[in-house]
């Protein structure tokens, strides 16, 4: 079943009714769409931004990642915290040449779906995709719902316990590969900080991302409040959105 057209999805007395009934009846993957000029591979049924893309028929979260491709240049590397499928990792690349990235996804099946939308797109080459959850060494619990890219290391309500992954401090693994980061986008649902956070304790400040990407929409659940942290660090808002904040530092 294709999705309504964009005129009915918009109606007001239609809109989330009609949504919630696509959403019951949303197709297993792969599906496959090809939207501004990227080829992805979705999975509608297990995943909200698999499902918002096949729905609305556009590429969420176009803003932010036409930021991060503003101030990455050739040869330089783009962090992915979070990938998920690669909206970020694909949207990015495509827009930068040259450039490379690091992409973090724990979700197995998230990350079998970004490989393969990577490939799509002739961009394997240019990711080093890793398993780990970036946080503090050890290994931690991945609660898990319906929607895939919801999963987090930190419980939520109606959540259940996954997989225990690995977790490690994100200096270690960007060591490993000798990337520094250029820009980076961190979405981990309410885990930002203490992934994040370390970083900065211990790289120097040359080895620090020029621009952000930093979803606030679980800021609650933070144990350090990761915004104001990169506030007294130099970073400036360049904008927000419902749910990020683009920061830059100068």
């Amino acid at each position: 079943m294709r999705p309504p057209p964009r005129w009915l999805r918009r109606l007001p007395l239609v809109r989330e009714p009609m949504r919630r009934f696509y959403k019951r009846i949303a197709p297993n993957g792969p599906v496959n769409v090809r939207l501004n000029g990227l080829d992805l591979a979705l999975d509608p049924a297990d995943n909200k931004v698999d499902f918002d893309i096949w729905y609305k028929a556009r590429l969420d979260e176009a803003e932010e990642r036409a930021f991060l491709a503003a101030h990455l240049k050739e040869g330089e590397w783009f962090v992915d915290i979070g990938a998920n499928i690669g909206l970020y990792t694909v949207g990015v690349l495509a827009a930068a040449p040259g450039s490379r990235a690091v992409a973090f996804e724990p979700l197995a099946r998230l990350r079998t779906r970004l490989a393969t939308n990577l490939d799509r797109n002739g961009l394997a080459d240019r990711v080093v995709i890793r398993p780990e959850a970036v946080g503090p060494a050890g290994k931690l619990t991945l609660h898990e719902s319906r929607n895939a890219g919801r999963s987090s290391l930190v419980p939520f309500e109606g959540a259940k316990p996954g997989d225990l992954v690995e977790v490690r401090p994100l200096t270690e693994m960007l060591a490993e590969i000798e990337a520094k980061p250029a820009v980076l986008k961190i979405d981990i649902e309410g885990f930002e900080d203490q992934a994040l956070l370390p970083y900065f304790e211990l790289a120097p400040e040359a080895q620090w991302p020029r621009a952000i990407v930093l979803e606030t929409l679980h800021r609650a659940l933070w144990r350090d409040d990761c915004l104001q942290d990169l506030f007294q660090r130099g970073y400036i808002e360049a904008g927000r959105t419902a749910e990020n904040r683009l920061l830059f530092k100068p």
